[in-house]
């Protein structure tokens, strides 16, 4: 179930990763460095993946960045790559430091020399390195240095820091927007390709308009058409929605929309989370950080018919946002689906819906203010439909014990209980009940995106 303290002392996690708000970055001043990014893509067990590639046959060292969500004591690097062209892109030496600053002020905190093993000869298992700070300090910025390649080209395929936060994560309240969504590399079915499809013999182009309000984001991918001649700010960015391709219906948890993704054309859903670089990192006027961001925004949509520790587990796509403001997701002239109309087809679909953006205090079943939206309109679908009844459902990730998870589960569905019933909902139509982690959405999650979508309270419609 979703949470947004800083986890518990005891507790690593990785702060690098897409899904604790992390996000790869440029800086320009460091080698011609962002020439060098070609891609970010999916591989097992993490999301935060970098193809590096250097056009000329330089073997100077080669620097990668990251942005962490705050600062972070790291305690653990890992480094991985799946050797399928040439050993000669492992490097010789990784170095790893950290800054509060994105652009100075770096300090090394752990230095590996790769052994001799990983890059004598042709190769084609993976290797997956872990590599312990020497130096523990807090960072926001992390450096990754690699050197000693035999023609400075190097390809990695993991990173992740191990560490903790070193204060709770703040809700992100900066999704709205309109959005440019590009074809994924992969589109996993129908409803994946038609997200980006562009209207043949139009002008007509794919985007993303998200709408937030606290934890709560209602969205929608249509078709539109661009004013070249709108500023970027202008609410007539898009001025014609031809066609509603399907909706985003969620929340956030911490800096990640989750959300339930339903398709017009066939009426199917899928599970998945949005991540945002800074608004106008990619703008050289930013003058609060100063760095380029690989993307503004980037999306995976979770199969969760295959295990989430495969290759084949998600679809992903880029975003552009190019405008603050965002357009009704409607076609020009008809009326949008208020949340709560949204919320009634999907029960009326398919029994029930996910309360993503329902948060909690780290490790108790008190509700975080940003919940409000999100449960507020469960209480208008329970008003206006007086002869329905719900069970609350609440679910936990893996992580943990299984007794404890329940414990947990069923405190939070009853804290949601509690809120409906004190805004006038009949406690006689309301059942509490609590799963851990026995019914996840993601099978056998072994990553933060699985993590992160099996952590939900789930709206049942009782027949």
């Amino acid at each position: 179930m979703a949470q947004t303290a800083a986890p518990a002392a005891h507790e690593l996690i990785d702060v690098a990763s897409l899904f604790n708000g992390a996000y790869p970055y440029k800086n320009d001043s460091a080698n011609g460095f962002s020439d060098q990014i070609k891609m970010i893509r999916h591989a097992p067990g993490n999301f935060n993946f970098i193809d590096i590639e250097n056009g000329k046959n330089s073997a100077r060292p080669k620097d990668l960045f990251y942005a962490l969500a705050a600062p972070a004591t790291i305690e653990m690097f890992h480094i991985g790559m799946n050797l399928e062209e040439d050993s000669r892109f492992v490097p010789r030496r990784i170095e790893f430091a950290l800054s509060q600053s994105p652009k100075d002020g770096f300090q090394t905190v752990a230095v590996f020399d790769v052994p001799p093993r990983y890059f004598s000869g042709k190769r084609t298992a993976p290797y997956d390195l872990s590599i312990p700070v020497t130096q523990k300090i807090s960072g926001r910025y992390v450096r990754i240095t690699l050197s000693g390649g035999e023609f400075g080209h190097y390809r990695i395929s993991r990173f992740n820091a191990e560490g903790r936060f070193d204060q709770a994560l703040k809700l992100r309240e900066d999704f709205s927007g309109i959005y440019t969504i590009f074809r994924p590399q992969s589109p996993k079915d129908r409803a994946d390709q038609e997200m980006t499809v562009q209207q043949k013999g139009t002008a007509y182009l794919s985007y993303v308009i998200l709408h937030q309000e606290g934890g709560q984001i209602r969205g929608c991918y249509v078709h539109g058409i661009q004013d070249k001649n709108a500023k970027e700010s202008s609410t007539n960015a898009v001025n014609i929605v031809s066609e509603v391709l399907g909706t985003l219906n969620g929340g956030v948890e911490n800096s990640v929309f989750r959300f339930t993704r339903a398709h017009a054309a066939d009426g199917s859903q899928r599970q998945g989370a949005i991540v945002l670089a800074p608004v106008g990192a990619s703008n050289k006027k930013n003058a609060e950080i100063n760095i380029h961001s690989i993307f503004d925004a980037y999306m995976l949509m979770l199969d969760d018919t295959k295990p989430a520790d495969t290759r084949q587990d998600a679809t992903n796509f880029y975003m552009s946002r190019f405008s603050n403001t965002p357009v009704p997701c409607a076609v020009a002239g008809q009326k949008e689906k208020t949340a709560t109309e949204a919320m009634q087809e999907s029960l009326e679909k398919t029994g029930k819906v996910q309360l993503y953006g329902v948060n909690f205090d780290f490790d108790a079943d008190t509700l975080r203010p940003e919940s409000d939206p999100v449960l507020d309109e469960v209480v208008k679908l329970a008003k206006a439909n007086p002869a329905w009844k719900f069970e609350i459902g609440g679910h936990t990730d893996s992580i943990g014990a299984a007794a404890y998870n329940q414990t947990l589960s069923e405190r939070r569905a009853a804290s949601v209980v509690r809120y409906l019933t004190d805004k006038g909902v009949e406690a006689a139509r309301l059942q509490a009940k609590g799963y851990g982690a026995s019914r996840p959405l993601v099978p056998n999650a072994q990553n933060d995106a699985g993590h992160a979508q099996n952590r939900r309270v789930e709206l049942v419609k009782q027949p």
